[in-house]
């Protein structure tokens, strides 16, 4: 499997990626495990398609937790849009870093990113986390040309709030279109092994955001 590093691109807040070919640095693990809480939709759900019946082989969390990551728990449903996240997540305690990665279904039902923009903002004041991670959209095959205009507006979103944007799908993606053998349907990876490359890059990203937080 490629190795993977961290790259902060020059933004108004970091804005984190996973560079697929770069070599790979070594990770920065905390003293004390940090408390990762999730929010999202099937990328996030699990085989189950509902976070709360546990983590999976399809649960990118899987593979991102351990050696200083500890997950906190949250909320992620299949075919969710990130404005029926923000009406069903709860307040979380002691959360570290809060990872949303939302809006595909958003962009599947038609809606625009100024429609679910308050749903970001109601799910980070539910949370409280310390730390905010949004990540962009994977490649949509349905709608590539939306899916894009959304993660471009969300992203501009994030700097302005001063979150951290992140980018965990470079190992995905060719162009707006998925790469060859990472998904068969055209909306998520295919399986357990490229949930785990999503699991290692946000991995990377969230000991990135840690290790460049003031203490």
């Amino acid at each position: 499997m490629a190795s993977l590093a961290v790259v902060i691109a020059a933004f108004a807040v970091p804005v984190l990626t996973v560079e697929p070919t770069a070599p790979q640095a070594a990770e920065v693990v905390p003293r004390q495990d940090v408390r990762v809480a999730v929010v999202g939709d099937s990328l996030s759900a699990g085989r189950s398609g509902f976070l709360g019946n546990g983590l999976d082989d399809e649960s990118w969390m899987t593979y991102a937790k351990g050696d200083g990551i500890a997950f906190a728990g949250g909320w992620a449903r299949a075919g969710a849009t990130p404005d029926e996240m923000a009406a069903a997540v709860e307040p979380i305690e002691n959360v570290d870093v809060l990872v949303i990665l939302a809006g595909t279904n958003a962009v599947r039902t038609g809606r625009t990113f100024a429609d679910e923009r308050p749903a970001y903002e109601r799910i980070v004041d539910t949370i409280g986390a310390r730390q905010v991670i949004v990540a962009g959209l994977p490649p949509y095959r349905w709608k590539p040309t939306e899916a894009v205009e959304y993660s471009r507006a969300l992203q501009q979103f994030v700097v302005q709030e001063g979150w951290r944007w992140a980018d965990p799908w470079t190992f995905a993606r060719s162009g707006s279109s998925w790469a060859n053998g990472v998904s068969t349907d055209g909306t998520h990876p295919a399986d357990a092994a490229e949930y785990r490359r999503l699991g290692l890059a946000f991995r990377s990203i969230i000991l990135s955001v840690v290790a460049a937080s003031p203490s």
